[in-house]
């Protein structure tokens, strides 16, 4: 069916096409260089794992967090989704990568690697904090939550004097 054949279907359905229709994720994919505690290289791709923190560079949780992602995704192919349209943030893009189906961000804060960060994720790795901390992991003392991150609630509005 050609291009104008499909619109006029869409039409005749009552459906509309916006002139600036969204743009749709880019999707890299391949064997990952394991670079920080959340960040990993594809080919030239630096790619900071989306909606997540993790310890400061250098700590003892930082460390065991880069080797445990090395054990979980060394040797698999990964597939990295990105918003074109998001800002590279340190020289890295933010990723949504998956291992297997499996969500990396998930399985990291799952296993205590990594904390939500409600700001980006708006909150989608917070059940898996709670299973982290269910199983022993003290995420507050752990890696602390930067301001950058916020709590993911809405602050009430101040009333004027």
């Amino acid at each position: 069916m050609a291009a104008p054949a499909i619109l006029a279907a869409l039409l005749a359905l009552g459906l509309t096409v916006s002139a600036q229709a969204a743009v749709s994720p880019e999707t890299v994919d391949g064997f990952a260089e394991i670079t920080g505690g959340s960040t990993l290289r594809l080919g030239i791709e630096t790619i900071r794992l989306h909606g997540i923190v993790t310890a400061s560079v250098g700590s003892a949780v930082e460390i065991e967090a880069r080797g445990w992602l090395h054990r979980r995704i060394a040797s698999r192919r990964i597939y990295c989704h990105f918003d074109p349209t998001a800002a590279l943030v340190e020289r890295a893009r933010s990723g949504m990568c998956e291992i297997e189906g499996l969500d990396i961000s998930a399985l990291m804060v799952e296993a205590g690697m990594a904390v939500d960060c409600p700001a980006t994720s708006k909150g989608r790795y917070k059940l898996q904090q709670q299973r982290a901390e269910a199983a022993g992991f003290n995420m507050n003392e752990r890696i602390p939550l930067p301001a950058s991150c916020g709590s993911g609630a809405k602050k009430p509005a101040k009333k004027k004097a």
